[in-house]
């Protein structure tokens, strides 16, 4: 009995590992597509292009999350893989993790580019700080004012860089 259950938390445990890898591989290829895709110019076509680093890195992490992913799953990270997915969703500080992951990919995703820069870090923080409970509306309506403003004007000016 002992050693079944040893060998059941084994398997949930390498569930994690299972789940990043797949996550892992799914970046690499957008990467490595991504990077195919950037204007290509000079006289050696994709070696000059900027795409060929990232396509370099991409594929080689490819190959390693790969190994990663085939390590996970020899070691059971399957089987108990439901298990440990709700055990890990009903942990209070992986909800809060989640949701502001959420957050953020709708303000990459969706916001930037179609709304104006400073209008969409202004609600990106105003969520944040309102999920989080970061004080009263007034407080939580001043720090994202302030940041926002920071983060849409004032580092370009410091330092020189385009924003979306």
């Amino acid at each position: 009995m002992m050693s079944r259950e040893r060998e059941t938390k084994k398997e949930s445990e390498f569930s994690g590992e299972f789940l990043i890898g797949i996550i892992l591989i799914a970046f690499c290829i957008f990467v490595i597509i991504e990077s195919v895709q950037m204007p290509r110019r000079g006289p050696m076509g994709f070696l000059m292009s900027p795409g060929f680093v990232p396509a370099l890195v991409g594929s080689v992490l490819l190959l390693l999350s790969t190994l990663f992913t085939i390590n996970a799953l020899r070691r059971g990270g399957y089987r108990r893989f439901g298990i440990w997915l709700s055990r890990t969703l009903s942990d209070l500080e992986n909800k809060r993790f989640l949701v502001i992951l959420a957050l953020m990919g709708l303000y990459v995703v969706v916001l930037i580019g179609r709304v104006p820069f400073f209008l969409a870090t202004l609600v990106f923080h105003f969520s944040i700080f309102t999920y989080l409970r970061a004080g009263s509306p007034l407080r939580i309506t001043f720090y994202s004012l302030l940041i926002s403003f920071f983060v849409a004007f004032l580092l370009p000016k410091l330092f020189e860089m385009p924003l979306p």
